[in-house]
Order: C-alpha cells, then structure tokens, then sequence
C-alpha cells in the first residue's frame, strides 16, 4: 500500500477567541491559520493531518512559508509505504531543517493513515492505552482581576480544575495582585499557573515575584530567553513551567540538569510533529516531568492527535491537554468529549486518530501533488 496522493489545505482559524498579551501589542495583524494535509493510499485510504502555523511574534514561522515547506516536500512523501511514518519522517528530517508546523501536519498524516491501513487506534499502535482519562485546562484570557476571578469561576462550575491565567499585560502591580488574588481563589484539588508569554523582563519578574513567593506560583515563560528564566529562578528558588523553549531533548535535558523544569510544554510545531513529541514525552515521564502536550492551536484534529499521545502515557505524566476544537469550525465532526473538565478516549475511538473529518469546510486544495 502506497501513498498516491497529498493535497494540501488552508483554513483560518481567527473565530478563536483566546487572547494573551501578544494580540493588544502586535501593530501588524498577523492571521491564524493551520494547513490541513490529505494523505490519500493507492487502495483509498486516507490520513489527516494538521499544522497550526504560531504567528511570526510567537515563533520564526509564517503559514505561507509552511504550505511552502509541504510542497517541497511532497516527491519525499508520495509513493511511500503508508505504513512506514518513522521512515518517511527520517528522510523529511534529512531533507529540511526546522520547519516545524510542515512537519506536523504531515507526520500527523502519516501516522493517521498508519493507523487506519492496520485498522487500530494510535495509542494502541504505539503500545496501548496507559491513562483511563485526563485533565484539560481552561485558559483564561487576559483581564483584569474581577474578569479573570469571573471566567475562573465559570470554567469551574464547568467542572475544569485545571486553569490557565494569562497576566503580564497590565504591569508588575496588577501582576501581584492578580496573582494574589487566582491563589486565594483556588479550592482544593485545583491548580493554577499564570502565563506571561515571555513578556517580563528580568527587572520587571523581580519586582513580582518576590512578593508574591510565600504563595509558591507556578510561572510559565516568564522571559524571553533560557539564561534569563535561569536567571529568574535561582534568585528567587522556585521552577518553572516552560513552553516554546522546550523544542528538544537537549534542551530538556539541560532545564531538568539545571533544577529549573517543573513542568515542559511539548507544542508540535515547535517539536516538529507527533513523532517526536512522542519521544519527548517518553522522555519526560523518565525525568520526572509533568508534561501539557500541546500545540499553539489548531482543531479537532490537533486535540485528537495530543489525546491519543497523552492516554499512551501514565495519568500523572499529563498535567493537562487544552480542547482546541472549535464549534463555529466544526472540521472534524467527532472531536474528543470533555465532560467535566477531563477527556476520556473510548476504547472503540476507531483506528488511526479516530475523528472523521468534514472536507466541505476545507474547501478547494491550495495544493494537490500525485503519483
């Protein structure tokens, strides 16, 4: 069974609602978008795939220079084995450097179309399920501090335990107090951690956090660079939760030997696609790492992709996956189900990602390349 076709797809993704510091700062209006990557075998079936693009503030990427990526790379994908991802992936790793949002969504692909050529689910590929379900985080948008004690409330009565405060906006005052203030809140069972976005400098972090220690905050991305977090962290005593920094085991390994890592983010277009976000995670759990496995964004084919990773792995490897389908975009008609702030994969999830896809909302291929 060959591989015989690849078409390409992209869709907007700017329904999403979610807001951090980033978007009030930006002058230039930088879209949300994720290509979508059909693979199609010689005897009819067909695998999905997804790469949500981060905007070029976030990390060096731009959606166009991804579909670009793809492109290059469609002769290395076509007439495959599609039941040979790592092999496939191998060559694209020799051929192109980087390019992490490309990858992605054509690693997704593959191993979708592997799954479903051997008829079984990718948790069970990939050894069997591990975890029976796992917490998803609700994320917080920036406010200020009666807005974000607001929509906490309200994820909580939603039944989420799991919260993600943006802050890093407003100043080190309203830092302090909103930080202050989540804590206070809190109820046993819950935990928080509060987002900067790389947006405090060294002199601004330390104008927060020593006032705010006694409270032991989890602080995610403070700064914008690995020698200030470690910075960061030494002088005040407390780890981190890191996120785009996190784009490898070396870089792993070296926050872990540090004494700075308390949890990793694993976001796909920064690792380069489910393979070796799966290594990654592996890697973690040997650590000792809690881990979110995530992306920047994307849709139900993301969340499907990041489940399947997270239920191969102990429960308390997973500090929380974050629910990327959108209902005004429903692209995948049978996302995940979060119920209660958790999401549990059936046993009978169906092979490969276990979603089915809507190809009317995709439109025309802006890409289509065949044997």
């Amino acid at each position: 069974m060959r591989i015989a076709r690849l078409s390409l797809y992209r869709l907007s993704l700017d329904l999403w609602s979610g807001e951090s510091r980033y978007g009030r700062q930006q002058k230039l209006a930088a879209p949300l978008e994720t290509n979508v990557v059909r693979l199609e075998s010689d005897c009819g079936l067909v695998g999905w795939g997804e790469g949500c693009v981060p905007p070029p503030y976030y990390l060096p990427t731009l959606a166009a220079g991804a579909r670009e990526a793809i492109a290059y790379l469609a002769p290395l994908v076509l007439g495959q084995a599609a039941t040979r991802p790592r092999r496939v992936m191998q060559e694209i790793e020799q051929a192109v450097r980087g390019q992490g949002p490309a990858k992605t969504a054509l690693d997704m692909a593959l191993w979708d179309l592997c799954g479903k050529a051997q008829g079984i689910a990718l948790m069970d590929l990939w050894g069997g399920r591990v975890a029976d379900d796992l917490p998803v985080l609700a994320m917080v948008s920036v406010g200020d501090e009666q807005t974000t004690l607001d929509h906490l409330r309200a994820y909580r009565d939603a039944g989420y335990e799991r919260f993600q405060i943006k802050i890093g906006e407003e100043g080190p005052a309203q830092d302090i107090a909103k930080i202050r203030a989540v804590m206070a809140e809190l109820r046993e069972g819950e935990r928080c951690w509060f987002d900067v976005n790389r947006s405090w400098s060294l002199d601004d972090a330390m104008q927060v956090l020593p006032k705010v220690a006694d409270l032991a905050p989890l602080i995610e991305q403070p700064c914008e660079s690995y020698q200030e977090c470690l910075t960061l962290s030494r002088r005040i005593g407390l780890g981190l939760m890191l996120d785009e920094l996190i784009d490898g085991p070396e870089a792993m390994i070296r926050a872990v030997d540090d004494g700075i890592l308390d949890v990793a983010v694993l976001k796909l277009s920064c690792t380069g696609g489910l393979t070796k976000q799966r290594f990654l995670a592996e890697l973690g759990q040997r650590l000792g790492v809690p881990l979110r496995i995530e992306d920047y964004f994307g849709t139900g084919l993301t969340f499907a992709a990041v489940a399947q990773i997270a239920h191969s792995l102990p429960a308390s490897a997973t500090f929380g996956l974050y629910d990327y389908h959108l209902p005004e975009l429903p692209l995948v008609t049978n996302p995940p189900s979060v119920r209660g702030g958790r999401v549990s994969l059936p046993d009978d999830c169906g092979p490969g990602l276990g979603v089915e896809v809507d190809q009317s909302l995709l439109g025309e291929p802006v890409g289509e390349w065949h044997l």
